[in-house]
């Protein structure tokens, strides 16, 4: 009596299902740079007043926002790279991608990524990752370029 019995379909990854899923499996997708997304600069309300702030104190490139649709998820991105504060409260350069929601009144989240010290080791992540177009000529901000500058709460990655 203590036995059971194990369906060994039940283990792992099965075909058809998880996230995305189109019947292929979905380890065998293909990256995000890979997809041929077509990545266009975009900003929204909140991201518009963000891109002036810190265009404004820092210097030019200093926020970008790009949006690109994926045919073979039929999603839509976004991308961003910029200023932002870490869990530890620290001023740190941003870059991260998050999927928007299907519904336009849905709330959207904070993207997930990586911080730097430096904006090039944020673009270059962003064009490594997932195929974004590296500004041309952007200057070299370190985190001494935040070190005044006020960052929004909300701008958290």
């Amino acid at each position: 009596m203590g036995k059971f019995n194990l369906n060994k379909q039940a283990l792992g990854p099965q075909k058809n299902s998880g996230p995305g899923s189109d019947g292929e499996n979905p380890f065998n997708r293909k990256r995000i740079k890979d997809r041929g997304i077509n990545w266009e600069e975009a900003y929204g309300e909140k991201s518009d007043d963000l891109k002036k702030k810190f265009d404004e104190e820092i210097g030019p490139t200093s926020y970008m926002r790009w949006e690109g649709h994926d045919y073979t998820t039929d999603g839509d991105y976004f991308i961003v790279v910029g200023p932002a504060i870490t869990q530890e409260d620290k001023k740190m350069y941003f870059a991260g991608i998050k999927r928007l929601p299907d519904d336009p009144n849905k709330t959207v989240y904070s993207p997930s990524g990586e911080y730097f010290n430096n904006i090039q080791g944020a673009f270059s992540h962003a064009s490594d990752k997932w195929g974004v177009e590296m500004p041309k000529g952007s200057p070299r901000y370190t985190t001494d370029h935040l070190r005044d500058i006020e960052i929004p709460r909300h701008v958290k990655g």
